[in-house]
């Protein structure tokens, strides 16, 4: 709420000044949201919850604040 209020603030002044070069300024924003999406944030479509350690432990980038006791080894962790 805090990032939206300032846009909203600030949004007339920065076009007055900007004039289209601020839709320009926010497609950057999106540039670089997207990237972070596509390199940091791995896919997780149909994995289960109880495995989401895991992913984030083979990632390339998050792996590495994973510890190793905390990726589970498949069905037999599970309870029956």
């Amino acid at each position: 709420m805090l990032f939206t209020f300032l846009i909203g603030q600030v949004f007339l002044t920065m076009l007055c000044h900007l004039k289209f070069g601020l839709f320009f300024f926010f497609a950057g924003f999106v540039i670089i949201m997207t990237i972070f999406v596509a390199f940091f944030l791995p896919e997780t479509k149909n994995v289960p919850i109880e495995e989401m350690n895991r992913v984030w432990k083979a990632h390339w980038f998050w792996g590495k604040y994973i510890p190793d006791e905390a990726v589970t080894h498949g069905r037999q962790d599970r309870a029956v």
